[in-house]
Formats: structure tokens, sequence, C-alpha cells
């Protein structure tokens, strides 16, 4: 009979084979799996392509739908196998776009997550998307990365959110910019914001513009300032941007934003104006256009019309529209939205005077516009500008909220849009946001 010191030993040598034999199965099951890597890669088609054209079809594959952190599509290749990652970290264009919409600051990863997306990018233009400002963890970050930043997005819920990303300037690069605000978007995790600062927003609504020196496209969205004319010492000046939207509006859709930060602006190179909420003196938007010198640079004006709370006159008003659209000698595009019929009358009266925009191509109205009269006044006035030379006005859109039918629109009238259209090629919209009569 065996001692109990023998048994013992016993079960230390068959212990010990058996982790013998376990390394060794290891070992094989480690040889299998390259096999197989390797058999699978001959068998992947993506294992036969050049590296160029795999990269290309990861990139169609991306969209542009984004995930609840990050752009997904990207980081679903690192998961498939050693070739799909090989082939996606070694793609710059993969990660030159991120977009953030839930910042987590106590996740030990994400901020490396960060870090390493963009150094993929190596030196390729940036585009960054923020849904809840600069979370502090992210400032180091955005500052290494702030150089190569030719698009930024930014949702912010109050005026330090927008220090903050100023701070890490500048953004030399940056050529197209969409600031928006949102109320509710405060989250306890990120920056404290100063009271006495939200919703005043305009010096670093400003700030951000003298950030960002090559900017030439700007969006400001549902922004309102507590500032006057006389709150300001001296406009500031950006050479570069030609395109801002103070808000956006279409026939069916418009989001306000406040014309205050035009107060504190000189825009010697602007093409391109959206006015949604118009909470500035008649004088102050003149003084913009005449002073600033963008009324001899502006050739695209939009402009919602409907007077808001704070915003009680119109720039189509008799006493108003000569003054305020005359200077505006080099404009191309007018569209105008939620006029009253009267004002849209008004305008198309001086309108029919060719030295009135002389340069103007394309006309939008939209509002209640329905008296059969005034539709042989649009008729009047495009003929107007088309006698005795060539057609400059190309296109006009009358946009009615109150027309709902073909016969709402007198006949002669209609008659003669279609030759116009038929004969002079011109685009010509009159009839109900969803139907064309012409």
């Amino acid at each position: 009979m065996e001692s109990i010191e023998d048994i013992h030993k016993r079960i230390a040598e068959l212990s010990s084979a058996i982790d013998v034999q376990l390394d060794v199965l290891k070992a094989l099951e480690k040889r299998r799996s390259d096999a197989r890597r390797a058999l699978n890669s001959s068998l992947d088609p993506m294992a036969r392509l050049p590296v160029e054209i795999a990269s290309e079809i990861f990139i169609r594959c991306t969209t542009d739908s984004p995930s609840s952190v990050f752009t997904e599509e990207p980081l679903k290749f690192l998961h498939v196998c050693q070739l799909w990652r090989e082939i996606a970290v070694s793609c710059p264009s993969l990660w030159a776009s991120l977009q953030i919409k839930q910042v987590r600051p106590k996740n030990p990863d994400f901020n490396k997550a960060c870090w390493d997306w963009f150094e993929r990018a190596r030196a390729l233009p940036l585009s960054l998307c923020l849904h809840q400002g600069l979370h502090h963890s992210l400032r180091a970050w955005l500052k290494h990365f702030g150089r190569q930043i030719a698009h930024l997005e930014l949702h912010v819920s109050d005026e330090s959110q927008l220090y903050h990303v100023e701070a890490q300037g500048p953004f030399p690069e940056l050529q197209r910019m969409e600031i928006c605000y949102s109320n509710d978007l405060a989250d306890s995790e990120l920056d404290d914001s100063d009271d006495d600062a939200i919703f005043r927003f305009i010096s670093s609504s400003v700030g951000m513009l003298l950030a960002a020196p090559s900017l030439v496209d700007c969006t400001f969205e549902s922004m309102e300032y507590d500032v006057d004319a006389d709150d300001l010492d001296s406009r500031t000046t950006h050479t570069s941007l030609r395109h801002l939207r103070l808000g956006t509006a279409s026939a069916g859709h418009y989001s306000r934003n406040s014309a205050k930060i035009l107060l504190g602006l000189t825009l010697p190179a602007l093409e391109t104006l959206h006015l949604t909420n118009l909470d500035i003196i008649p004088e102050d938007l003149l003084s913009f256009f005449v002073e600033s010198g963008s009324a001899s640079s502006l050739q695209s004006l939009h402009m919602v019309i409907s007077p808001f709370e704070g915003a009680e006159w119109s720039p189509l008003s008799p006493n108003l529209l000569d003054s305020c659209f005359r200077p505006l000698t080099a404009l191309r595009t007018l569209e105008l939205f939620h006029g009253l019929e009267s004002d849209y009358i008004a305008l198309l009266g001086v309108i029919r005077a060719k030295d009135f925009l002389p340069k103007l191509q394309h006309l939008l109205i939209h509002g209640p516009f329905g008296k059969p009269s005034n539709w042989k006044l649009v008729l009047d006035t495009i003929v107007a500008r088309g006698e005795g030379t060539e057609w400059v006005l190309r296109s006009v859109q009358v946009i009615s909220t109150i027309v709902w039918k073909e016969t709402d629109l007198p006949l002669g009238v209609l008659t003669r849009l279609r030759e116009l259209v038929r004969e002079e090629g011109m685009s010509i919209y009159a009839g109900s946001r969803t139907t064309n009569f012409v």
C-alpha cells in the first residue's frame, strides 16, 4: 500500500504531465488558428485587392449616420479580422470625421479613443461635431488637433462652452462652422456655466469667428443676444467669411436666430446672408450693409419677414423698402419668407424698375399670396424686368400659403407664365408649397 507521501508525489507528477500536455494543446490550437487565418486571408476577396482599393471600399461602406458616441462604422472594421483591422487603421480618410453625442468622462478608455481616432487620420483635414460642448477632459485633445479641423459643429447649452472651445484655438484651417444653442443639453458632468453669461453669447460668437481666420461658411441657430448697438465699442472685421446664416429658412420650415451679432461685425467678403429674426432696428441693418462693405459684395439674401417679439418692423414697408434694398447692387438672389401679402405687393411695385437690384436673377416670395390682381402684378413685374434687354431675372418662385388649386390663379396669368417658361427658358413656380401650377 502506497504511503501518503508517495500519493502526493504521484499527483504532482500527473499534474506536471497535464500542464505539459496543455501547453502542447495550446500550441496546436494556435497553429490551427494561424492556419485558419491564412486560409481566410487566401479566400477573402479583400486579401486579393490592393490596399488602396480595399480602403476605398471601406470608405464607401461608411455613412454619415452617427452612433451614440462615435461614427460607428469605422470601428466595425477593427473587429472582423486582423487583415481588415490593418486596412482600416491604414486608411486615414476613415478617421477624418468624428461625431461625439455622449461624453463618457468616467470611462478611462474614452479619452484615449478620441486621441486614437484623429491620430489615425494623420495629416488630413478633420471634421468634428460635439453635441454636449467641450468636456474638460478633451481640452488638450482639441488643442492638439485644432489646427487640422476644417469643419466644426457645436451644440451648446451656455456661453461658457463656447469660450472653452475658443480657448483651444486658433483653428487656422477651419472653413465651415455651425453653432447651435439647445437648452436641453445641460449636464452635470460638463463644465460649470456662469449664470451671468447664459444667453448673451455675442462676445463668444464673435470670438469663435476670430479664432478661425480662414472661415468661409458659418451658421448660428437658436442663439439670442442680450446686447444693443450702444453696448459695442467697435465692429470686428472678418475678411474671409462669405456665407453667414443666422438661422435657416425654407418654404416649410425655419429656425430663428438673433441678428444682433451683425452689430459687432464687418464682413467685406460676405456673399450670402440668412436673417430669420429682425431684432435690430432698420438703421442698424442698413449700417451693417453699407459701413461694413457687405452691400457691394452680397449676392444672396434670405429673410424671414414676419415680425416676432422684438422684431416689429418689416424691411418691405413702404418707408424702408428703398433704403434697405437699393444699396445691394450685387444681389442676385432674394428669398423672402412669411411676409404679408401687402409687403410683397410693395416689393413687386418697386422691383419693376430695372435700376432696383439690377443684377437680380432669382426671386422667391413665400406667404399668404392669393388675390387675382396680385398674381397679375407678378406677371407684370417679370415682363417689365425683361423688356428691351436680355432676361436678367431668370427664376421666380411665388409659394402661397392660401392657394390650393390651379383655378385659384387667373387663367390668363397662368397661360402667359407658361409661355415665358417655354419661350424664354425661365424657371417659374406659382402655386402652393407642394404644387407648381405653371
